[in-house]
């Protein structure tokens, strides 16, 4: 777990606001325990803990769904967690600091205009279909086919070198039997009994 960095780094984010969030109430508690400010950094930094684990429980987990592995759904899902929950922590300060004047919803509005524009573009677009798999394995075949042609060509090469060497070796050889040949025909016998005149 701890070799991932992207686990590495939302522990950081956790680890950080922990520490944080309590030294706040610390010095809260200590300089204006009558004045509670602390639970605000809690609430709106709690949020973004939130939202970055939920990116990354929905990049880890290994399901096959669209949302788990297109990398725009994610996106998508990722944007609307957040702005689910950054309107919910808006009505709960707008219902408790003011409560006579509503203001949270332009919030609500605007941004939801704009997670509405990424759903469509997201969902609505069409999606280019995937190539059939006759196609997929005939492009195969063509790569792996010009992959294989420099090697065929210089096995070739070398089958012709080493015959080419062959035939040349085997023609000196040749020679060389009929040059033997021809020397020993012409030579003179030295064996040859001497011939013997016996007197008459």
């Amino acid at each position: 777990m701890f070799k991932d960095l992207s686990m590495r780094i939302f522990l950081g984010h956790l680890v950080a606001y922990v520490v944080v969030t309590a030294l706040c109430a610390a010095v809260n508690l200590w300089l204006s325990p009558g004045m509670l400010w602390f639970p605000w950094v809690l609430i709106g930094w709690g949020v973004a803990v939130a939202v970055h684990a939920f990116a990354l429980l929905l990049r880890k987990t290994r399901r096959r769904e669209r949302i788990f592995i297109d990398r725009k759904a994610r996106a998508f899902a990722v944007h609307l967690f957040a702005y689910v929950a950054v309107v919910l922590v808006l009505l709960f300060v707008n219902l408790t600091v003011t409560p006579k004047v509503w203001w949270f919803y332009w919030v609500a509005l605007g941004w939801g205009a704009g997670v509405l524009a990424q759903g469509a573009c997201v969902f609505l677009r069409k999606r280019k279909a995937p190539a059939s798999a006759a196609r997929q394995a005939e492009v195969k075949q063509v790569e792996s086919k010009s992959e294989a042609a420099p090697q065929a060509r210089a096995a070739e090469a070398k089958a012709e070198s080493l015959m080419r060497v062959q035939r040349f070796s085997i023609s000196v050889l040749e020679g060389r039997q009929g040059s033997s040949r021809r020397a020993a025909c012409s030579a003179p016998e030295t064996g040859s009994p001497a011939l013997s005149i016996s007197p008459s």
